[in-house]
C-alpha cells in the first residue's frame, strides 16, 4: 500500500526511496547537468536538495556544490555525499552574493503560492550579479495525462483552469504526492518580480508512453540582473 506524503515533515520518510531513483536521474537530472555545462571552478547551490544526488554529481564534476533542505534527514543524506562542511540548515545561513549558479529542482510545486515568493527572493539574494538560476518542476501542459513513466495521476475531475492540483503516485518507491501544478507563466512572473530575467524555458526530453507525448518537467532558466 502506498503512503501520502502531504506535510513537509514527511519528506524525511522516502529519503531513502529518493535516494534510490533511477528513472527521474534520467528524465530530469541528465538534462539539466547537461545544460550547465562546465561546472568547474563554480560556486553552486542546490535549495532544497533533498539526498543530495545532483550536489554529488555537481561535485564530481569539479563545482563547489553547497546544499540547502528543511528536512534534517535529507540533509544527513546529502551531508554524507559532499561533506557536512558544505550543508546550510538555515536559508538564514546562506552567504548573500555568493553563488554563481543556484538551481532548485521539483521544489516549488509541492509548496503554497507564498513560500514559492520567498524562495524566489531567497534566490535573488543568494546569486552574484550576472549568476544563473535553473528552476525545475513538473510540467503542467501534461495535467490531462493519466500515466507516465514516473507516475500515475489521480483526476480531480476538474479542467486545470478550476484546479491544478492533484495527488500523484510515484514509480519509484510508491508514494504519493500532492502537488501544485501552477502556470508556467505564473512562475516567471514570481521570479521576474524579485529581480530575475528569464532567459530561457527548457523541456526535458519528449517520449511516447501509452500514446501521449510526454516532456515530464520544465525548467526555467533566469538571470540576476
Amino acid at each position: 500500500m502506498s503512503k501520502l506524503i502531504s506535510r513537509h515533515s514527511e519528506w524525511g520518510e522516502v529519503a531513502k526511496e529518493l535516494d534510490a531513483e533511477k528513472l527521474k536521474l534520467a528524465s530530469y537530472d541528465g538534462p539539466l547537468l547537461d545544460r550547465l555545462g562546465n561546472v568547474a571552478g563554480k560556486k553552486i547551490l542546490d535549495y532544497g536538495c533533498g539526498p543530495g544526488i545532483l550536489a554529488l554529481a555537481l561535485a564530481k564534476l569539479g563545482a563547489d556544490a553547497r546544499v540547502f533542505d528543511i528536512d534534517p534527514k535529507m540533509l544527513m543524506f546529502a551531508g554524507e555525499k559532499i561533506g557536512q562542511d558544505k550543508v546550510y540548515t538555515k536559508s538564514v545561513d546562506i552567504q548573500p552574493n555568493f553563488f554563481d549558479i543556484v538551481i532548485c529542482n521539483l521544489v516549488l510545486c509541492i509548496n503554497p503560492d507564498d513560500e514559492v515568493r520567498r524562495i524566489a527572493e531567497n534566490i535573488k539574494k543568494e546569486l552574484k550579479f550576472a549568476g544563473t538560476a535553473y528552476v525545475g518542476f513538473c510540467n503542467p501542459k501534461i495535467f490531462d495525462v493519466p500515466e507516465s513513466r514516473l507516475d500515475i495521476r489521480f483526476f480531480t475531475g476538474n479542467k486545470y483552469e478550476e484546479n491544478h492540483r492533484y495527488r500523484k503516485l510515484k514509480k519509484e518507491g510508491w508514494y504519493e504526492i500532492i502537488e501544485d501544478h501552477r502556470p508556467i507563466e505564473w512562475y516567471e512572473k514570481i521570479f521576474g518580480d524579485c529581480g530575475l530575467k528569464i532567459v530561457g524555458r527548457h523541456f526535458t526530453p519528449e517520449y511516447e508512453f501509452n500514446g501521449k507525448k510526454i516532456n515530464d518537467f520544465v525548467i526555467l532558466e533566469f538571470v540576476n540582473v
